[in-house]
C-alpha cells in the first residue's frame, strides 16, 4: 500500500508531463502550417506577377521610365520597390542603386519618385493589372552619351530591365 501513493504520483506526473509535450507539439505544428501557407500564397503571388519597362527617355540628370504591369497582382507600395542604374557619365562607368523619395520638388539626387499612374481607373494610386506608372529617376552626375542599362524589381522580387542608348 505505501508504494501505491508513490506509482500513482508518478503516473500523474507522466501523464502531466506527455499532455504539455503533446500540447506544444500541437502548437509547433500549427505555426509551422500557417508559415508554411504564407509561403504558399506569396509563391502563388509571384507566379500571377510580371512586369515590362515600356518606355525610357532621358533629359539630362532626369529618366523618365514607364513600367507597364502585364501580371495579376497590383502594385500598391512603391517604397519596396528596387531600381538600379548602370549608366555612364563623363567618362566613367556608373552603377547606382536609386532610393524612394516622396519628395517633389526639388527631388533629391539618386532617387525616384512615381509622377502618374496612367490609364488609373479602378484604384486611385496603385497600379493594377494593364495599368502602368511612369517614374522619374534623378541621377547626379548626369547620364551622358552612351549605352546605359535599368532594372526595376517590384516587393515580389519580379524585375525587369531595358536597355537605353543616349
Amino acid at each position: 500500500m505505501d508504494s501505491i501513493i508513490p506509482a500513482l504520483l508518478a503516473v500523474g506526473i507522466l501523464l502531466l508531463a506527455s499532455l504539455m509535450l503533446g500540447r506544444s507539439s500541437f502548437t509547433s505544428f500549427s505555426t509551422l502550417s500557417d508559415s508554411w501557407k504564407s509561403a504558399e500564397d506569396r509563391s502563388i503571388e509571384r507566379l500571377r506577377s510580371d512586369i515590362s519597362v515600356d518606355s525610357i527617355s532621358v533629359s539630362g540628370a532626369d529618366i523618365d521610365v514607364t513600367i507597364l504591369n502585364d501580371g495579376a497582382t497590383s502594385l500598391v507600395d512603391f517604397s519596396r520597390m528596387d531600381i538600379v542604374v548602370q549608366y555612364e557619365s563623363g567618362g566613367s562607368n556608373l552603377i547606382k542603386y536609386i532610393d524612394f523619395t516622396t519628395t517633389t520638388s526639388p527631388q533629391p539626387d539618386d532617387t525616384w519618385r512615381v509622377l502618374s499612374v496612367n490609364d488609373d481607373v479602378i484604384d486611385p494610386g496603385i497600379v493594377n493589372t494593364s495599368e502602368s506608372m511612369t517614374i522619374r529617376i534623378k541621377l547626379s552626375p548626369s547620364v551622358t552619351a552612351g549605352d546605359h542599362w535599368l532594372q526595376v524589381t517590384t516587393e515580389l522580387g519580379i524585375s525587369a530591365s531595358s536597355f537605353f542608348t543616349t
